[in-house]
């Protein structure tokens, strides 16, 4: 699932990964945002760090599931 075709190419260029926490395994996660969207990134090193998104930063869409969650219990 994408919400705009920005995402969809960022996705296939694996800038932005779609993966659950527990999937991660060959980084480290930055921030504790409950999402299944990571920005990743490498340093010079080779060493990879995840991102997690609450909103896509393209369109603007919501994505984590902590605001999805906090919707929900309105």
């Amino acid at each position: 699932m994408t919400c705009c075709d920005e995402m969809a190419r960022a996705q296939t260029e694996e800038a932005i990964v779609q993966k659950e926490k527990y999937e991660l395994a060959d980084g480290r996660i930055l921030n504790d945002v409950e999402t299944e969207f990571f920005i990743r990134s490498a340093n010079e090193r080779g060493r990879v760090s995840y991102f997690g998104l609450n909103y896509c930063p393209f369109c603007g869409r919501p994505l984590s599931r902590g605001l999805w969650f906090a919707e929900k219990k309105k």
